[in-house]
């Protein structure tokens, strides 16, 4: 077994013992060691004179798979290159993993060995941090040379960050590294701290110059700050001049669900004297576009804003959606209120949640529509049409159909003293499978009951939450927008959702919704009856402001920033609803 050195920077004893005694790689030589004056001196100083044939670092705030440094090893040792490192998580201070490695490199990095020379200059160019900290890092020693004469030319006593960084640098250029495969190290998130960063972006600017000096690297004509593009706006405001874009606004939808969460939006543009046009051909170009799709295509608008596709988009995934679902090539993101707007604030450190000019809780535009006399008029004219048997109606209105989802609700229910609502979505072409399933059950139930009815696909969904009194779901968006309605809602959470091989169950990490197995589903709603919705409005009672900020003024407040950042025209008012980071951004330095 090889001995390992494991030089722990800026660390205390208790952390060092409580971090290594967990590891599982056994032969290890612990040195402690402090950044300040004599920290490269040092360094080198160790490097020379220990046995050990593999070196790696413990750094301050970092959490390790009980397995890091055995697998790490195991890797290099396998391998032709000098340095491997391991991809890390970001964690919040409760354990909670808040960002994931960056999944646009993960691929492309993984199992391929790289000059370290050409990687740190395309993390220079791009101002992305692929390479994560010391405590990612592990080399062989009898590779390594440690450069002290171009270490001590960085002067960087007082800046602990920086002098770990350019030990870094210097450690990896030159040389040949290798990726391992996952995530090893999770580094816990600072709290936002304009002043430090504004400091520490400086001088990383200044010694970075010198490092370019140093390895006779061309210096770019605007030297990185160490913060990505989309995070300058912290330390600068983008700019908000008129950008002489004409009053015309695309509105991107791919099904009638998209299409009904932009409805209310277009409405208000109207009014404007904006020209408006619907498409769900998302390539088309346009003046300004609005996407509410997990990928749209904004490159193709002159200026795009960004809503989210329906309200637990992405649930599996939280608090960091964006990592897959990017906002970064956005100018506007929109979040509906204090439960997203806390989402998005702790991933936000992370670049890609963050549209050029800034992401804003304006709110849910269908939550506008909430008293509006056209969905009363509308949700009227079909009960009069479905000539009601009952008083209590109960929508069932999953995600995906499948797996005989609709039976077992027909079923369970059919006998009980109320009305059964079925709202299928509207599938595009592409998921022929679930088009065969709804229809399949549609010929299966439809006419065999005199309580049962059919809410067609195309209808809004606004109009099936107005009509019911409660809802049935998997995991559907449907369950929280009831929640505008003060409608309760059961999630069955073993009905499999088929967007996995195998399919998996339905995942509902969210509150104000009744969860029970699909063979419990009967009595549930019959506890919920017999208590004559007593418990389910306390339910829901509160959950229009944690959920749907600002819904008498959503529509309008997205208008007022079309027309301020495109037209140069109206107030800026709206800015009082514009979000900020909860924690320093990720940078080259920490």
């Amino acid at each position: 077994m090889h001995q390992i050195s494991v030089i722990c920077i800026d660390c205390q004893s208790d952390y060092i013992d409580t971090t290594l005694l967990a590891q599982t790689y056994a032969n290890l030589e612990v040195v402690k060691t402090q950044t300040g004056k004599d920290f490269y001196e040092d360094m080198s100083q160790y490097l020379n004179q220990t046995d050990s044939e593999y070196i790696c670092f413990l750094e301050p705030n970092m959490n390790l798979s009980k397995d890091k440094i055995k697998k790490m090893a195991d890797y290099l040792e396998n391998t032709t290159a000098n340095i491997i490192l391991c991809y890390r998580n970001y964690m919040e201070k409760d354990g909670t993993i808040a960002s994931h490695y960056d999944a646009l490199y993960k691929d492309l990095l993984c199992n391929k060995n790289f000059s370290g020379s050409k990687l740190l200059q395309m993390c220079f160019t791009s101002e992305r941090n692929l390479f994560g900290n010391l405590t990612t890092v592990m080399f062989k020693k009898s590779k390594i040379t440690l450069a002290l004469e171009n270490l001590k030319q960085f002067d960087l006593d007082d800046i602990p960050e920086l002098q770990k960084i350019f030990l870094l640098f210097e450690l990896l250029v030159n040389q040949s590294i290798v990726y391992y495969p996952k995530e090893l190290v999770s580094t816990y998130v600072e709290d936002f701290d304009l002043e430090k960063l504004q400091s520490i972006t400086h001088n990383f600017q200044k010694k970075l110059q010198t490092f370019f000096e140093i390895h006779e690297w061309d210096c770019p004509e605007n030297m990185p700050l160490g913060i990505t593009a989309e995070h300058k706006r912290l330390l600068v405001n983008p700019p908000v001049s008129n950008l002489n874009i004409k009053k015309e606004i695309t509105f991107f939808y791919t099904d009638k669900g998209e299409y009904y969460n932009l409805l209310p939006i277009m409405r208000e543009a109207q009014k404007r004297g904006f020209h408006t046009n619907f498409t769900n051909i998302l390539n088309t170009k346009a003046e300004i576009g609005v996407y509410c799709q997990h990928f749209g295509r904004p490159e193709n608008s002159k200026f795009s804003l960004v809503l989210l596709h329906d309200m637990v988009q992405g649930h599996n995934r939280w608090p960091d959606i964006w990592n897959l679902e990017r906002w970064n090539t956005y100018d506007i993101g929109i979040v509906p209120g204090t439960h997203w707007k806390d989402r998005w604030e702790r991933s936000s450190f992370k670049y890609y949640a963050n549209p050029r000019l800034g992401a804003f809780m304006f709110g849910y535009p269908k939550s506008s529509e909430i008293f509006s006399e056209e969905l009363e008029k509308r949700a009227q004219e079909l009960k009069a049409s479905m000539n009601l048997k009952y008083d209590v109606s109960i929508l069932y209105a999953p995600s995906w159909e499948n797996d005989e989802k609709e039976d077992d609700f027909v079923r369970a229910l059919a006998s009980l003293p109320v009305n059964l609502f079925i709202k299928q979505a509207q599938w595009p072409e592409a998921y022929s499978f679930v088009i065969e399933n709804i229809k399949n059950m549609r010929h299966m139930h439809e006419g065999h009951y005199d309580n049962l009815h059919y809410i067609e696909p195309e209808e809004s969904i606004m109009v099936a939450l107005k009509m019911c009194d409660l809802i049935i779901s998997d995991e559907s968006s449907v369950m929280i927008e009831g929640l505008m309605f003060e409608k309760p809602s059961i999630a069955v959470y073993d009905w499999l959702i088929p967007d996995t091989q195998p399919s998996r169950f339905a995942s509902i990490p969210f509150d104000n919704v009744y969860k029970c197995k699909k063979v419990e589903l009967r009595e549930q709603v019959e506890i919920i009856l017999a208590d004559n919705f007593k418990k389910a409005k306390k339910m829901t009672k509160n959950a229009m402001d944690t959920l749907f900020s600002n819904p008498e003024n959503v529509n309008s407040d997205i208008l007022d920033a079309v027309e301020y950042f495109t037209q140069g025209e109206g107030n800026n008012d709206f800015m009082k609803w514009k979000m900020s980071s909860r924690y320093m951004p990720e940078n080259m330095w920490s």
